[in-house]
C-alpha cells in the first residue's frame, strides 16, 4: 500500500509536474506517494526528445518537456495523469503497473503490459490491442517516479493532430512508438475519469486521495514550474540534429545544437551564414531553401 494518495486540483501543466519533481527531490512524509491530476490542453514530450520531430507545428497547444525519459503524449481534461514516488529501494517496475491494471480490472477494464511500460487493452473487441496508458520514469538518489497517462474520455482527434511534426536527419533525440489509442469511456460507457481516479486510490493507498496542497514544497514546486516553461528548457534541451536542405544546386544541411543552428555544410553553405545562432523553428528550412534558390518562392513550392 502507498503511504499517501494525493490529487492536484489545478489543471496547470506546469505546475502539476513540478509537483511531481518537488515531491521526488524533496521528498514528503512516508516512503510512498500517489499523485492524480488533470492537465488543460497540452502536448508533453519527454526529457530526450526533439519538439520539433515530435510534435505538429499546427498543434497550437502549449509544449512541455517533462523530467523523465519517453515518448510524447496529448493531453487534455480527459485524460488523467498518475504518479508514483517511491523510494529507490522499494521500486519494482511491474508490480507498480501491475497495480495501475488491477484497479482497471476492478472497473471491467481487462489489459496486458506492452513496449516501453505501457498499458493496452486485452478485452476482445473492436478495442482489443489499443493503448490506454503509456509511462516513462525518473531516478533520483533516493526516489523514483514512475508516471503515466490514462486516457478517460480525451480528444482523440485532436490527440491525432498534434503529434508528428518534422522530418530531421542524425538526430539524437528519442522517437515516440506511435500506437492506436482507445479511450475507457468507449470501453465501459458511462466510465468518468472520477470512477478511474478513485479506482487507482482506492487501489494503490486504501483510501481517496487528499488535497496535495502542502505536501509538496511550494518554493521548490514555484521554482520548478518557472523553470520547466523557460525556452532554454523545452527547446534548448533539444539533442543535437541535422536538417536536410535539397534544392537545385544539391543538398545543403543545417546542424542544430541546443535548439540554435550552429552550421550549415554542402553546396550553397556559404549563402546560409545569416542563420548561424538564429533559433531553430519548423519554417526556418524553408525560409533557407528560398534564400538558397536565389529569391523569394524559386524553385520551393508553397
Amino acid at each position: 500500500m502507498f503511504d499517501l494518495a494525493l490529487r492536484s486540483s489545478g489543471g496547470d501543466p506546469f505546475r502539476n509536474l513540478a509537483i511531481e519533481e518537488a515531491l521526488l527531490e524533496r521528498g514528503f512524509e512516508g516512503d510512498s506517494a500517489l499523485l492524480l491530476y488533470v492537465n488543460e490542453a497540452c502536448v508533453v514530450i519527454g526529457r530526450n526528445q526533439n519538439p520539433w520531430v515530435e510534435v505538429s507545428p499546427d498543434s497550437g497547444l502549449p509544449l512541455l518537456r517533462r523530467q523523465s525519459g519517453g515518448g510524447a503524449v496529448y493531453q487534455d481534461e480527459g485524460n488523467l495523469n498518475w504518479a508514483l514516488i517511491v523510494r529507490r529501494s522499494r521500486h519494482d517496475h511491474e508490480a507498480e503497473l501491475a497495480l495501475v491494471a488491477r484497479a482497471l480490472l476492478g472497473l471491467g477494464i481487462e489489459t496486458r503490459s506492452g513496449p516501453r511500460g505501457g498499458l493496452f487493452y486485452a478485452g476482445g473487441g473492436p478495442y482489443d490491442g489499443a493503448k490506454l496508458s503509456g509511462t516513462a520514469r525518473r531516478i533520483s538518489s533516493s526516489r523514483v517516479l514512475h508516471h503515466g497517462t490514462l486516457l478517460v474520455d480525451a480528444d482523440l482527434a485532436r490527440l491525432a493532430s498534434s503529434l508528428g511534426g518534422m522530418e530531421v536527419e542524425s538526430s539524437r533525440g528519442l522517437s515516440s512508438v506511435r500506437s492506436s489509442s482507445a479511450n475507457l469511456s468507449a470501453i465501459s460507457p458511462g466510465l468518468g475519469l472520477e470512477d478511474v481516479a478513485l479506482a487507482l486510490a482506492r487501489e494503490l493507498a486504501g483510501r481517496e486521495p487528499e488535497p496535495s496542497e502542502g505536501r509538496a514544497d511550494r518554493t521548490y514546486t514555484d521554482e520548478a514550474a518557472h523553470r520547466l516553461a523557460a525556452w532554454d528548457w523545452i527547446w534548448g534541451s533539444t539533442p543535437a540534429f541535422c536538417v536536410g536542405l535539397p534544392w537545385s544546386g544539391g543538398r545543403a544541411l543545417f546542424e542544430v545544437k541546443g535548439g540554435v543552428v550552429a552550421s550549415a555544410s554542402g553546396p550553397g553553405s556559404e549563402l546560409l551564414s545569416a542563420f548561424m545562432g538564429r533559433s531553430f523553428e519548423y519554417g526556418l528550412p524553408r525560409e533557407a531553401l528560398r534564400l538558397l534558390e536565389g529569391g523569394l518562392g524559386l524553385g520551393v513550392n508553397d
